[in-house]
């Protein structure tokens, strides 16, 4: 149920400092740490000796020691101490390594093969973070639910209208009556909702157009651009970024962040409040069982979530064996 072969957000980059940040993408244990030039490195969270957290363990300069008999491995997975016996290290006493890249203020990992790991891959979000910020918005939640259902939130807005009834609905408040469109490009999927004449209390009628835009396996840009009614969008358009990251089966990881004015609870509160509640008792209700098993009915505006969810499956069967 998870794509391996691709580049997974596991930390804003301010999350990893001095310290061991230990982290489940994708139902594997990994530790994450910087070395002294700055640099991410990603282990498999699991020392081969007793199969201890090497999270719990300690920094050594550019090298982690594991807390339980203390062998020490360098940032390639490689022991390189052994404080017991003549000192030897075993040929086998090796950690897993993960690809690990600074990018867009966040830390990406690739879980897959190694030799396919190209940076180049992660997709392009300087229309959001970039250097001439003043100030951007990081946020985190833990989210008990199924990746997919938390990424079908993000390509489905028009829950909008009665989840965020009272925060975030009143941005849009046309959205129940708007036109919904789905396009592709490259691999991306966009959900596209375009309300006209729209009264914002400000007394001229205006046109919004409201898109997410999913990038494999769960980086979302959402946009929400407006204009006097007629008149093109405006190049001032509302940005933010939304990421899923798999944990396990049923959890995951959601970064969400924005440069929208300061008002970091509006920003924040709505998905904290209201989306994570309602995604964990979605996942409650459906227990064990498989989406597609359980028969959902299809709506008009689920068309850009359902394409996302069959473009992630055909990824993943790529990369089964034959």
């Amino acid at each position: 149920m998870f794509l391996r072969n691709s580049w997974y957000p596991a930390a804003w980059a301010n999350e990893i400092q001095d310290g061991l940040l230990a982290r489940r993408i994708i139902d594997e244990p990994i530790v994450l740490y910087r070395l002294t030039d700055g640099e991410p490195v990603a282990l498999i969270d699991r020392c081969p000796h007793r199969f201890a957290p090497l999270s719990k363990g300690c920094k050594v300069g550019d090298h982690i020691r594991c807390g339980y008999h203390g062998l020490t491995f360098d940032s390639s997975g490689r022991c390189i101490d052994n404080p017991f016996g003549k000192g030897e290290t075993p040929e086998a006493a090796i950690v897993p390594a993960l690809p690990a890249v600074d990018r867009y203020g966040l830390v990406w990992i690739w879980p897959g093969d190694p030799n396919k790991a190209d940076p180049a891959e992660i997709p392009d979000l300087s229309v959001i973070v970039h250097p001439g910020l003043e100030q951007f918005f990081e946020n985190y939640i833990h989210v008990r639910s199924d990746y997919r259902l938390a990424i079908d939130n993000l390509m489905d807005l028009s829950h909008a209208a009665f989840l965020h009834e009272e925060t975030l609905a009143p941005f849009t408040p046309d959205l129940q009556s708007g036109q919904f469109r789905v396009s592709r490009n490259d691999g991306r999927i966009k959900a596209s909702i375009e309300m006209k004449n729209v009264e914002l209390g400000q007394g001229a009628l205006q046109d919004q157009w409201l898109e997410t835009e999913w990038s494999a396996p769960g980086v979302i840009v959402l946009t929400l651009a407006q204009a006097e009614a007629g008149q093109p969008p405006a190049n001032e358009a509302v940005r933010a970024l939304h990421l899923i990251t798999p944990e396990t089966e049923r959890t995951c990881h959601y970064f969400f962040g924005s440069a929208v004015d300061g008002r970091g609870a509006l920003v924040r509160d709505p998905f904290v409040d209201e989306d994570e509640p309602m995604l964990a008792a979605c996942q409650e209700r459906m227990g064990d069982k498989d989406f597609w098993d359980l028969h959902p009915v299809i709506l008009q505006n689920d068309a850009a979530a359902i394409q996302v969810r069959r473009q992630l499956e055909k990824m993943i069967r790529s990369e089964q064996p034959v």
